[in-house]
């Protein structure tokens, strides 16, 4: 598969973020890979689209309107209530702003156009990346060229955005052990490769910044949706198969994180959603991939507990019980009925 000739096909799932949104398309113009388009879902609803549509939209901002034409990615689709067609001021890559029916979470909104986009030719690969992100100018063509090596899942040099001489991870690892979830190589110097040792324990590669080819999707599925938000990756990384995890160092993506939920690690306290979901969602993935063991991991959550009851607060234990209560019951999807706590800007 020559770079030239790869069409990619890049995600971005928004939720009432539409500075992070712009900061991250204003990044993509300045990427050297010519051939991509950009189809973003906004799950905050109506009032959100229109903000975020007025602050990508006009002559002095990111984005021109353009007019719609024939081509049904063009239209709304079967959960996208409204599809708005625009293209970059300085270059012709084409921008589609969809309107989610309702919240869909985090792999329902790249399923969003992901489902429609397999009924279209002409685009080889699927880049899935968080609105609190940045890429440098040669990230999407080293991602592109790191899978055409024969690579399913791709990462990249992913670092935080105020220490972006450190990495992130290079991907993550799920303990079979403790059902925990290691960030592999975290802290590792910027522009550093994984040994084959790390490289072999990666199970996917974080959500933040995933490339997957056209191949993978049609081999593995779509990214599953009822965990709503974390642990989707690491589920689409685990059902990969035959398809292999490759690591492009010379694609540099800083990240934020968590500008949307309350997670971002310079927050003081993680919202309350944060910690439901990460407590729940370790449950249910690993009943469906641990077998009995989930046993033991919900024994390991239980210590995870109690750390915040003792470092945070009791609050936040009880949420972090009540999520691993409804994983260990099966429930999934949209959380309804947490407590509120205002935690970060």
């Amino acid at each position: 598969m020559s770079t030239v000739n790869v069409k990619l096909a890049v995600i971005i799932v928004s939720y009432g973020n539409a500075g992070d949104v712009d900061r991250c398309l204003k990044s993509l113009t300045r990427s050297d890979l010519s051939r991509f388009e950009v189809f973003i879902c906004e799950n905050g609803g109506k009032a959100a689209y229109e903000t975020l549509l007025a602050t990508l939209l006009g002559p002095d901002q990111t984005l021109l309107r353009t007019s719609s034409e024939l081509d049904p990615l063009d239209k709304p689709q079967k959960r996208l209530a409204s599809v708005t067609k625009c293209r970059f001021q300085d270059r012709a890559n084409v921008v589609r702003v969809g309107l989610a029916a309702e919240n869909l979470g985090y792999g329902g909104g790249v399923n969003a156009w992901l489902e429609p986009l397999l009924g279209i030719s002409g685009w080889d690969a699927v880049l899935v990346l968080n609105p609190d992100t940045e890429v440098d100018r040669r990230a999407l063509s080293e991602l592109v060229a790191k899978s055409a090596e024969g690579f399913g899942m791709v990462g990249g040099n992913l670092v935080f955005d105020d220490s972006p001489d450190k990495i992130i991870n290079y991907g993550l690892h799920w303990s079979r052990m403790t059902g925990r979830v290691i960030a592999v190589g975290r802290n590792a110097p910027s522009g550093s490769a994984p040994s084959a040792e790390d490289l072999g324990r990666i199970d996917a590669i974080s959500g933040a910044c995933v490339l997957v080819t056209r191949a993978f999707v049609e081999d593995v599925g779509l990214m599953a949706e009822d965990y709503f938000l974390y642990m989707e990756d690491l589920d689409w990384g685990l059902r990969r198969g035959k398809h292999r995890i490759g690591f492009a160092s010379k694609a540099a993506i800083r990240h934020v994180g968590g500008t949307t939920i309350g997670s971002a690690v310079t927050c003081e306290q993680r919202s309350y959603l944060s910690i439901y979901l990460s407590a729940r969602n370790s449950v249910l993935y690993s009943r469906r991939f641990a077998g009995w063991r989930w046993i033991c991991h919900f024994g390991v959550g239980l210590l995870f507990v109690l750390r915040y009851i003792i470092k945070d607060s009791a609050a936040s234990g009880k949420v972090a019980f009540m999520g691993m209560l409804d994983g260990a019951r099966g429930k999934t999807g949209r959380p309804d009925g947490l407590p509120r706590r205002q935690s970060c800007s």
